[in-house]
């Protein structure tokens, strides 16, 4: 049988009808009150079944080598869908939550087995203190070129950034002393990638007992650095993803006057984005909308892990300045 749709005006009889009459098409629009376009597509032509709506050539934002990536992975941890996008963000350039979903239940992978459900039911949950650490180059102002140091806590997702000439070990360590001010807990790990301005590991002509400044002061902090294994940025992904959404939000989109100008909306948004901006994967993890949530969510939990109410974390933030 054929089946219309809900705002269907003709039915097959009638389409019969338009066909068949020797009418003109503005009196069969009348008398069967649909528009005249209505009626010179039933006499264009020779069926009367509805066609399907389905396009011909349908553009898909994942490639075929991109969706058999994921699926692997998706096969071999079972991880969501979140976690995937949070994984591959840093290389497929337009994956995201819905069309990774959408890819699961083509395949029939959006049902994990019931084995796949016991392993990975409970959230593996990181205590505050974890911080993924990069540096993102910024436009070139007044014919100079900026780094953006960044810094975003694992289990909050709560991040800070700061705005330096050059990409030294100086810069670096200045930097996670500013980060073990902002954040209201104890830093207990920092994960960098292997730069110079981290790490003398593979850096050639250097002694194996030279200590790098940054790890240096890790040790006077009691903070454990890893680093991530050499040409893999992917493990470091957090805050890869968050360097791309800070650009996105700032100098992607809009072009500087000056550098003053770049610094007071990096700022604006840095205060947005951990106060306002929703985080689907808190949302799904522990139940809260903003990293600001999640800070309130810990301290709640572990009041004896922080150095800063929430309310005092929310006024040193606001009170930051470019």
């Amino acid at each position: 049988m054929q089946k219309y749709h809900n705002n269907a005006k003709t039915f097959i009889h009638s389409r019969l009808e338009i066909q068949s009459s020797d009418l003109p098409k503005t009196e069969l629009a009348k008398q069967f009150r649909v528009n005249i376009k209505t009626i010179y597509k039933w006499k264009s032509r020779e069926s009367v079944q509805d066609k399907s709506s389905r396009p011909k050539n349908i553009q898909y934002a994942l490639s075929e080598i991109e969706k058999e990536v994921i699926i692997f992975i998706r096969k071999a941890t079972w991880f969501s869908a979140e976690k995937i996008v949070d994984a591959l963000n840093s290389q497929i350039e337009r994956i995201n939550k819905s069309n990774v979903s959408r890819l699961f239940v083509a395949t029939g992978l959006n049902k994990p087995p019931k084995e796949a459900k016991e392993k990975y039911k409970q959230f593996k949950e990181y205590l505050p203190g974890f911080i993924h650490v990069d540096v993102a180059y910024l436009p070139v102002i007044e014919g100079k070129r900026r780094y953006l140091f960044v810094a975003i806590d694992r289990a909050t997702r709560l991040m800070y950034f700061e705005i330096h000439d050059n990409k030294t070990a100086i810069n670096a360590v200045e930097f996670l002393k500013n980060c073990h001010k902002f954040f209201g807990f104890k830093i207990e790990k920092v994960l960098t990638d292997n730069g110079f301005e981290f790490t003398n590991k593979y850096c050639s002509g250097v002694k194996d007992s030279t200590i790098h400044k940054f790890d240096e002061l890790c040790e006077q902090l009691e903070i454990e650095h890893r680093t991530t294994k050499p040409n893999t940025p992917k493990t470091n992904g957090m805050v890869e993803r968050v360097n791309r959404t800070i650009k996105e939000n700032t100098i992607y989109s809009t072009q500087y006057k000056s550098l003053e100008e770049m610094k007071e909306d990096l700022v604006k948004f840095m205060k947005y984005y951990n106060l306002y901006r929703l985080h689907t994967s808190l949302k799904k993890e522990l139940k809260v909308r903003t990293p600001f949530d999640a800070y309130r969510y810990w301290y709640n939990k572990f009041p004896n892990l922080f150095h800063k109410t929430p309310q005092l974390f929310q006024d040193s933030l606001l009170s930051i300045t470019s």
